[in-house]
């Protein structure tokens, strides 16, 4: 927990996009002002992802496994995440319409291959930070109450975004953390949130 509310103030000061911009202003100008969004997506990956797996092998002496790097889901658990894509389907069709999310999504229109491929990595190491690290990991100590626990600072991370998003970061969060817990795996939380991210971004794109 304690490196979970370091590794999140870093975020916020350091790992945003503006924190680029203005240190590196000159960067911010070329290939139509791309570079900060890959500092987010870089910072993102290395603190949510092997800043905490060393910990977890050289501090916790603990395998991997038990923290949600399982990569085998059984057809029944791939329905459910299928169902919950399905389920979020009209919801992402519908504010992709919307001025305040067109205002945002996506992060950056050019070189859509480059930062596409960063932004789906970022949620991979996102999954293990929130479900794997604070779900799985603090589960050992905690039991269920660890998925309200990862709920708070997940859905703080969404406080800038349009409120109809920040809500339904509640959801998201206690659905994927609730269904971590039980299959003891991130992977179907990194298919969800790859799928609705970039689906969104696709949507975006074309309403624009």
């Amino acid at each position: 927990m304690g490196y979970a509310a370091v590794a999140l103030t870093l975020m916020e000061y350091y790992g945003n996009p503006r924190f680029f911009a203005a240190a590196f202003p000159a960067a911010d100008q070329v290939y139509l002002g791309l570079y900060p969004h890959p500092w987010w997506a870089g910072v993102s990956i290395l603190l949510y992802l092997p800043v905490p797996l060393l910990i977890i092998r050289c501090g916790f002496r603990r395998p991997l496994r038990d923290y949600g790097l399982r990569l085998v889901l059984n057809r029944r658990q791939l329905a459910l995440y299928g169902l919950v894509v399905v389920a979020m389907l009209p919801l992402v069709l519908h504010v992709s319409t919307r001025a305040d999310f067109l205002q945002i999504y996506p992060f950056h229109g050019g070189a859509a291959q480059v930062w596409e491929a960063a932004y789906a990595l970022q949620f991979v190491a996102r999954e293990f930070f929130f479900r794997g690290l604070l779900v799985l990991g603090v589960g050992r100590y905690l039991g269920r109450y660890s998925v309200w626990v990862a709920v708070v600072p997940y859905t703080m991370l969404h406080s800038h975004k349009p409120p109809l998003e920040a809500f339904a970061a509640i959801v998201a969060g206690i659905i994927l953390g609730e269904a971590a817990r039980r299959t003891g795996s991130i992977l179907g939380g990194v298919l969800v949130h790859v799928s609705v991210a970039l689906g969104m971004d696709g949507l975006a794109l074309r309403a624009r």
